[in-house]
């Protein structure tokens, strides 16, 4: 809702997976004789140049003792991000004060533009007004989340919390919000505007009208304590997750029931939970189940009775979460009503792609009308399973789920594990070749200068094109510490592509811009952008690489998904540059890198044994794959029951009893568990509300996904039909020959007609220009382009993507 620091700053993982629990180079000769490993026959005909070399040891050689250290303690520091700014923690509070006083002065440029030309650049001087609270916004967010320093943390938050009270005057700024409009209702001015010019327009339009600025004193008054009042209910919220379980929930567990559950789990529950004797000799521990015991005790434990009370307990959830949640989403819709709309849900989606709650409505009931039959499917053969061992028992309950499903898994045997495979500087290394194939464009290693990191484990790497002209950085923060929050994966913008030779001069001191974060091109200056990747890999061993799995080899082809949308959005503006877009098509160019993470074509890129050599067997491959997709369609179908249920939360009727008593999101919840669209075939008691749960306490992804959950979901169908449309299609009038997804083509076309654009352009056109290869039905690709509601239905009926 902030016109000039859009919430963008971070992009976090939210996926299938986590359903179900809700530049100077390197000094290579050294490099290669203190490597872990000789060339394989892999690198040998692929990788000769130095820099994939460089690229693959800069990940896999130990971290702390040959690199990092030397670049992080020694020299004069240059600052974070190469921003020199961003020297010291004082520097950057004085930063704070600096961007305020620049944006101060560029709202004076826009109340005093009164020519044809001073009114001609209002757009261009409110981007640089953007920009200029972002470069130090972003960062001190970042600093929040991953510095291991106090001091610069505590700095971040003085900084953060002093701008975001400035945002805030900004976006109540009647001065501003005037001109904008006179300018954008002058036809001789606004006719002149490109098309991207026109979105950044609208998009500042758009923000200030949900800011509440065109209402009567009174009633702003009344948006802007409300507005203060979500914030805070928001904070409560999120804060009641880490509250301990009530102690009235404790649940008797016999200690014999924890045999099968792994020797580590028993012994927590054994340490954190007292222990006694029943009168009949049995011993039982009490326990009040927090997250960790109760996702193994579903999954290991035999003993049906007690996997439902750990379950019910577990469920029971937070009285205070509910009730916080409930006066969060009640004080949503009044806020939607303040400015004119029919509910929260109508203010949130006005504009994304979905643009209204009845159009996501439409493509969530499209996708579950395919999916039934297969998560039906999924539940029969787990009844099956069930059968042969408690022969008689038919019916299965929501505590079932991870058990039988781990049985089944169990039943069919192990599958040796892929990780030697995938070690991380052969995974980015491969994704630099995938990105090479595609769109021109290479990942190199380059050395931080002093100061410009702040860890020894953080890498920074040029993302440059076939020219070897840069194009922006990416510094990759990937390995579990304790002094990083825990936001599990994680895209930050620090700074957007800009074009800056044409900016506004103003009195007050502008930030420098560095001549290595500054790149010309066709006589116009442009400013890089810089990203940082943040993930949680496992620190590797001493002597051994970190070795990934196949779930974090597609967790990084993610976030570099949202890294290169970064690096080729750049339309001139900061305020639509890369991954500031529709909430509901951000994730597009993201989720498709999964899929080039599962292709074999890609695969045989870079998945080789980190000791021998030998490529990763494909057909190994073939099995886990299989594997996954056998309970696809339950993880579906707790997407698609989430995405429906936080629908119903941002709806006009809230409480479907209408009596307006405390627990009406658990009345709404029941209701939907009733729904035709989740509750028809045998799944019916698999899927149900278990009476005295509150499921909806730990939907924490109510806050910041607020009435677009769904967007998840909807770009998955989006990039399954590009994949198959433009990268994988197997008719010869296609972009891309059968079987290989690795089209110069095809990725030219999806950079051209998506990347590029950023958020300067309808991404229903975007969608309709990249899949209108002459293959889809008569007014398909029309009706696509217009993004109507039929859109919304077309997008429901278009195949589901394997998982």
């Amino acid at each position: 809702m902030y016109a000039w620091a859009k919430q963008t700053a971070c992009l976090r993982r939210l996926g299938a997976r986590t359903s179900r629990h809700f530049a100077a180079r390197l000094g290579l000769s050294g490099m290669r004789q203190r490597g872990l490993q000789t060339q394989s026959p892999l690198d040998a005909c692929q990788a000769t140049k130095e820099e994939d070399v460089s690229l693959r040891d800069i990940f896999d050689l130990p971290t702390q003792t040959t690199l990092g250290s030397r670049w992080f303690h020694q020299g004069q520091p240059t600052g974070l991000l190469m921003e020199s700014r961003f020297v010291s923690p004082k520097l950057l509070c004085k930063s704070g004060k600096e961007a305020v006083a620049e944006a101060e002065a560029l709202v004076q440029k826009v109340l005093s533009a009164e020519t044809p030309e001073e009114r001609r650049m209002i757009i261009k001087c409110l981007d640089q007004l953007s920009d200029s609270l972002c470069r130090v916004m972003d960062v001190a967010e970042l600093v929040r989340q991953v510095h291991p320093d106090s001091s610069w943390q505590n700095a971040a938050d003085e900084v953060y919390s002093g701008m975001f009270s400035y945002m805030n005057q900004l976006n109540t700024h009647v001065g501003l919000y005037r001109k904008l409009v006179e300018v954008m209702d002058d036809h001789e001015i606004s006719r002149m505007f490109s098309p991207v010019e026109h979105e950044v327009a609208m998009s500042f339009r758009r923000d200030f009208e949900r800011s509440g600025i065109h209402l009567p004193k009174d009633a702003h008054a009344q948006f802007v304590d409300l507005s203060s009042d979500i914030q805070e209910a928001s904070r409560g919220f999120l804060k009641s997750q880490s509250l301990p379980p009530p102690s009235n929930r404790t649940v008797a567990v016999p200690v014999d029931h924890l045999r099968a559950l792994p020797s580590q789990v028993t012994m927590h529950i054994l340490q954190s939970s007292s222990t006694r004797k029943r009168a009949d000799g049995t011993a039982v521990v009490d326990l009040v189940p927090d997250d960790y015991a109760a996702h193994y005790i579903l999954r290991d434990c035999a003993d049906d009775a007690t996997r439902e009370a750990v379950y019910r307990a577990w469920q029971y959830g937070s009285t205070t979460a509910v009730d916080t949640l409930e006066t969060l989403l009640e004080q949503r819709r009044a806020l939607s009503h303040r400015v004119g709309f029919e509910s929260f849900g109508h203010m949130a989606l006005e504009d994304k792609m979905a643009k209204s709650p009845s159009h996501v409505d439409e493509f969530l009931r499209g996708l579950a009308t395919q999916a039934q039959p297969r998560w039906n499917s999924a539940i029969n053969t787990l009844q099956q399973i069930q059968a042969k061992t408690r022969p008689g028992q038919q019916q299965m309950f929501p505590w079932d789920r991870d058990f039988w499903m781990s049985k089944q898994q169990m039943d069919k045997g192990a599958l040796p594990s892929l990780h030697s495979y995938f070690s991380l500087g052969r995974v980015v290394l491969g994704l630099s070749r995938v990105f090479k194939n595609l769109y021109g464009v290479e990942l190199r290693a380059a050395s931080p200068q002093p100061g410009e990191i702040w860890h020894p484990e953080v890498r920074k790497l040029e993302v440059v094109d076939e020219d070897g002209r840069p194009l922006g950085l990416i510094y990759c923060d990937v390995f579990a510490r304790s002094s990083k929050a825990h936001v599990g994966a994680a895209h930050f913008t620090a700074r957007c592509a800009r074009r800056i030779d044409d900016d506004i001069e103003v009195s007050a001191a502008s930030a420098p811009h560095s001549s290595q974060t500054v790149v010309e091109r066709d006589g116009q200056r442009f400013q890089l952008p810089v990203v940082v990747l943040i993930c949680d890999f496992p620190v590797p061993a001493e002597g051994s690489p970190s070795l990934l799995s196949w779930s974090n080899v597609e967790t990084i082809f993610h976030e570099m998904g949202h890294a290169m949308h970064s690096m080729l959005g750049q339309n001139g503006f900061h305020n639509v540059a890369g991954t500031r877009c529709p909430v509901d098509f951000v994730e597009l160019p993201s989720i498709l890198m999964e899929h080039f993470a599962r292709s074999p074509h890609v695969l045989s890129l870079f998945a080789s044994h980190y000791k021998t050599g030998a490529p990763l067997p494909l057909e190994l491959v073939t099995k886990h794959a299989e594997r996954r997709r056998e309970h696809a369609a339950l993880d579906l179908h707790a997407q698609l029951f989430m995405s429906a249920l936080d629908q119903r939360y941002h709806s006009p009727v809230l409480d479907p009893s209408g009596t307006g008593a405390k627990g009406w999101s658990t009345r709404s919840l029941i209701e939907l568990h009733n729904d035709p669209m989740f509750s028809e075939g045998p799944g019916a008691s698999f899927f149900g509300h278990v009476s005295d749960t509150q499921w909806q306490s730990r939907f924490t992804h109510l806050i910041g996904y607020g009435a677009s959950y769904y967007s998840y979901l909807f770009d998955r169908v989006l990039a399954g039909q590009i994949w198959d449309r433009v990268f994988h299609g197997d008719q010869p009038q296609q972009l891309q020959v059968a079987g290989n997804p690795l089209s110069r083509r095809a990725g030219e076309r999806f950079k051209t007609e998506v990347l590029r654009w950023g958020g300067g352009r309808d991404p229903w056109q975007c969608l309709a220009a990249v899949l209108d290869n002459g293959n889809m039905r008569h007014g398909e690709i029309d009706a696509v382009a217009q993004g109507s509601k039929s859109a919304m239905r077309i997008v429901g009926s278009w195949k589901l993507p394997d998982i």
